[in-house]
């Protein structure tokens, strides 16, 4: 029996894979509140910081968390997707991703939006605007404004992708990439990834620096999300999850560990506080400094997570359990319960880090709850899981 077999329950779920979304999700709340209290990064509503040294701690947070967060998040979904569509078949497989995938998006982007900009216009910026007259200028006036929903979106689309792969690929005598069946990527193979994303994403950024948009999309963090998706197929091709040893998994801590120590160090010696633009994309050493930071802390964090969450933290008490499902709602919720944690902290005579203690102690679990509540209605779990 595999690994992975004896780490899931009776329903199938492989639990350290649940306990690891849980902990990325719960990342993703608190990023998005260290946004709004300084951090960088757009957010509908944002405090400037009372101190300078606050935006400093939680720009570092939020780089790291950027670095793999969200591509760990795609590597996971590409993970599932052979699986799915094995199972479905290109018909069926396409129509519950767009029921899973575009419900949500058209959800968040006509009622969602509409509640936090009412929220903001009336109680953070003291304005008296109906909720049905916000709701008739989002008709009139339709924005495509899908917020941390352009992951979605993207995984939408990488799943339509997915299906023109294997239909073309069953054209050309089945032809499938799998490299490393059985056993799990060398490190020569990943420290090639490594180089490969690392010069992907510097090109990229050449043109379409960090916070620079197309469409909705920051390409330059695309390399990483695009590459680690593929990766998450070809894992479960290949049955990485298995095969990642002891010492292998040793190495990666360590460089894992000292890169994000190294993150830093790399930032004040390079004066980053003086000019932070030309480390954020353009044809410069320092940009492409950060991009090797980037790939480097990419895979090293995403490959220790996987084997210490496989080892340690493969068994869910009853805490665990209610939160594992709820994930996916949160990430939709997440954003309008955060917002609404703010505004009573507005005119709150308290200290940035406070303040962000506070919302995040508050929104965490407010969001699991308010997912909780959601998912109780009928007929979402069939579109929320």
């Amino acid at each position: 029996m595999s690994k992975i077999a004896d780490h899931s329950s009776k329903s199938g779920r492989i639990l350290f894979i649940d306990n690891i979304r849980i902990l990325l999700i719960v990342l993703i709340v608190l990023h998005h509140v260290a946004v709004a209290y300084g951090g960088s990064g757009g957010w509908p509503l944002k405090e400037a910081p009372s101190d300078a040294i606050s935006p400093i701690i939680l720009f570092l947070f939020n780089a790291i968390n950027q670095s793999y967060v969200l591509s760990f998040f795609f590597l996971l979904s590409g993970y599932f997707i052979p699986r799915s569509y094995d199972k479905k078949g290109p018909i069926r497989f396409l129509r519950d991703r767009l029921i899973r995938l575009a419900i949500p998006l058209l959800i968040f982007t006509t009622l969602i939006i509409a509640l936090i900009d009412y929220l903001v216009l009336n109680f953070a910026q003291g304005r008296d605007l109906p909720f049905l007259r916000i709701i008739a200028h989002q008709i009139r006036y339709p924005s495509w404004r899908i917020g941390p929903l352009w992951f979605v979106e993207a995984l939408l689309i990488f799943s339509v992708v997915y299906v023109l792969y294997r239909l073309i690929s069953k054209l050309i005598s089945n032809y499938s990439f799998n490299p490393f069946k059985n056993r799990f990527p060398t490190n020569t193979a990943i420290i090639v990834s490594i180089m490969a994303m690392t010069l992907g994403t510097f090109f990229v950024r050449i043109w379409y620096p960090v916070g620079v948009e197309f469409h909705r999309f920051q390409l330059g963090h695309f390399v990483h999300y695009t590459f680690c998706f593929w990766l998450g197929i070809l894992a479960y091709r290949g049955k990485w999850f298995d095969s990642l040893s002891k010492s292998q998994a040793k190495v990666w801590k360590i460089v894992a560990l000292s890169t994000v120590v190294a993150l830093p160090v790399m930032m004040a010696l390079s004066g980053a506080a003086e000019n932070i633009e030309v480390f954020l994309g353009g044809f410069s050493w320092q940009a492409f400094i950060v991009a090797v930071w980037d790939s480097i802390a990419c895979l090293s964090i995403i490959i220790s997570l996987l084997y210490i969450f496989q080892k340690r933290y493969h068994k869910q008490g009853s805490l665990l359990r209610w939160m594992s499902p709820n994930f996916y709602t949160v990430y939709i919720m997440h954003q309008l319960v955060i917002v609404a944690v703010m505004i009573p902290f507005l005119r709150a005579a308290m200290a940035t880090a406070l303040k962000f203690i506070f919302v995040a102690l508050i929104s965490v679990p407010a969001c699991f709850v308010v997912s909780d509540l959601i998912r109780r209605i009928p007929y979402t779990k069939r579109v929320l899981g």
